[in-house]
């Protein structure tokens, strides 16, 4: 199978973002999304009897056909305290139609073991089951094992490209087996914890983390909150040897990637859902070497070849410009493409404005540098107008002096020093009622040491959405916790990452301490927002019109005794005793 590049994901497969208004429709939609799998039992190394469900890709003609040609990445997935159900298999079919991979959602209880009857309440036999779990990182890293390794002996999974995708309880797996089995050769290669249930303590690593690692969860969310995300950091910066990050999303509670949970959200579910394919894709596809990364070649721009008049045989042809802030006597520094400006000059500028970024450089002539080129990369790469502000922000009354920006499309950026000046917006904006809309999206690329907090006007109804992309070495975790109690007490929109071995300056290309892969997560989290909140793609999920196809009759399978599984939990309920299990269960066990 031949895979695109992460580029090309983001670039041409974007995915389909939600507005609030939507929300219950997609929640219907995904509800009713068609199961594909096929039950498939396997034995820990104990020998317990588990049941998971295996999903193939569309192209893949058989599972375990011994002359298979094709062999393809695979992920696991774990399930929430409800168990492996119609969620999982979903999810399953998704990954296999979608992505193009194998995936299997697997079991951690066992098929024949006695499940105890989900109450709601906040204690009982139930809370102690899923504590049995929780609290015993070796049994259950024992059954995610059993998963990757009855995955990893189908013949058409490429062993060495198995990843682990946990789900509420699921992602509590992820912590475990990263800490227990992090070191351990030909396991999973890649693991993933949406709305991992954190509360409490859990055991530190055993050894080292070789496994690259992603944990996205929601800003209101009691199971991840500071103190857990403290500690989830804190191991990971002690025993990780590989990158590793995490996403954060504003006003957003814990389930929210569950379809079949009050707390469902359409929005974070697809923004999440972006981030992990495109983590995967990295993971999957990506070739060894930094060299791979696509805003490499961004270094080696000649900024003095992109003329006010631009050479002949180019298509299209990408130029520079110069426009004088009255205010302040200074110029900005402004790229376009001429696929843009001709038709802007053939017809009214209201049929053929376009999208903007501003960026706020750092003032340093490196900084400056890198803002040009990342400027023209903006133009190159999303087709939109790019705006370089060497001095202050832009104000709105200064767009109309160029014909072809979209006055209601801009979005800001801001590096090093012009982060400070973009945080300071983003802050002013989102706690008043008299500031002008002027940006969607302002995107700040380190935490600035300045944050001052700010009073909130109730009248404000202009949020902007606020990106900030951290470097784990730039900015301590104290300052992002301060930052996003800030954020939270404004109500404010925003989305929070954190990648490892980053510092301040991590996305220059020009700067020593750049760092390819936060450079490059960090840039595809931007973009896909751009293409959101612009516009571009709107929500547009439905239902499959065509049945997925069969899978293969070939496919050996023995289903678990009639009844073995009759307990249904919902996950509204289950998530809530998890609280119940790292506070009264882990001290039992």
């Amino acid at each position: 199978m031949k895979f695109t590049t992460a580029y090309n994901v983001i670039g041409t497969a974007m995915m389909a973002l939600s507005l609030s208004s939507n929300a219950f429709a997609s929640k219907e939609v995904k509800m009713n999304y068609p199961i594909n799998v096929v039950a498939q039992n396997y034995t820990d190394s104990d020998g317990v009897l588990l049941q998971g469900f295996l999903s193939t890709p569309k192209s893949t003609s058989t599972v375990v056909d011994d002359n298979a040609n094709e062999v393809l990445p695979a992920v696991v997935i774990l399930h929430d305290s409800s168990g492996p159900d119609d969620y999982e298999k979903q999810r399953a079919t998704m990954i296999a139609n979608e992505l193009g991979y194998v995936a299997f959602a697997a079991d951690i209880f066992g098929v024949e073991t006695d499940i105890p009857v989900d109450t709601g309440g906040w204690g009982g036999e139930y809370a102690q089951f899923i504590g049995s779990f929780t609290g015993n990182a070796a049994l259950f890293t024992k059954r995610i094992t059993a998963a990757v390794d009855y995955v990893q002996s189908l013949p058409n999974v490429d062993e060495t490209k198995v990843a682990i995708l946990g789900y509420c309880l699921g992602g509590t797996g992820v912590v475990h087996y990263i800490n227990v089995a992090g070191e351990k050769e030909g396991g999973a290669a890649a693991a993933v914890g949406i709305h991992p249930s954190l509360l409490g303590s859990w055991g530190k690593p055993l050894g080292e983390i070789n496994i690259p690692s992603l944990f996205l969860t929601g800003g209101n969310d009691f199971l991840t909150g500071p103190q857990a995300m403290t500690s989830l950091e804190d191991d990971m910066k002690s025993a990780s040897t590989v990158e590793w990050e995490t996403n954060r999303y504003s006003q957003i509670g814990h389930a929210f990637s569950n379809w079949y949970s009050e707390n469902y959200n359409a929005r974070a579910d697809e923004r999440s859902w972006n981030s992990l394919k495109t983590f995967l894709v990295d993971k999957f596809e990506r070739q060894s070497d930094e060299s791979s990364y696509s805003w490499e070649s961004a270094s080696l721009i000649d900024l003095d070849k992109y003329e006010r008049i631009p050479a002949e045989n180019c298509s299209p042809c990408i130029t520079t410009e110069e426009i004088l802030d009255p205010l302040l006597g200074t110029y900005d520094y402004i790229v376009s493409a001429d696929n843009v400006r001709n038709v802007c000059s053939e017809s009214p500028w209201k049929l053929c404005k376009g999208p903007t970024v501003v960026i706020l450089p750092d003032k340093s002539e490196s900084g400056i540098q890198f803002a040009r080129q990342r400027a023209v990369e903006i133009v190159k790469r999303y087709g939109y107008v790019a705006w370089v502000a060497e001095g202050e922000v832009p104000k709105r009354d200064l767009f109309p002096s160029v014909g072809y920006i979209d006055s209601e499309k801009v979005a800001l950026e801001g590096y090093g020093s012009g982060a400070q000046d973009a945080l300071n917006l983003a802050m002013e904006v989102s706690s008043s009622a008299d500031k002008e809309d002027v940006y969607k999206v302002i995107s700040i690329f380190q935490i600035p040491g300045n944050i001052t907090a700010v009073t909130t006007d109730e009248a404000s109804t202009y949020k902007p959405q606020i990106l900030i992309a951290s470097g784990v070495d730039g900015a301590d975790m104290s300052e992002v916790v301060a930052l996003e109690s800030m954020l939270m007490g404004m109500d404010a929109n925003y989305e929070l990452n954190r990648y490892s071995g980053a510092s301040a300056n991590f996305p220059d290309w020009n700067d020593p301490s750049y760092n390819p892969y936060a450079a490059e997560r960090s840039f595809e989290a931007i973009e896909s927002i751009y293409r959101e909140m612009f516009g571009e793609f709107p929500f547009e999920s439905q239902t499959p019109t065509t049945a997925p196809a069969p899978m293969p009759s070939t496919l050996s399978q023995t289903f678990a005794p009639s009844g073995a599984r009759d307990v249904k939990v919902t996950t509204a309920s289950s998530f809530v005793l998890l609280a119940v299990v790292y506070n009264n269960i882990l001290s039992m066990i």
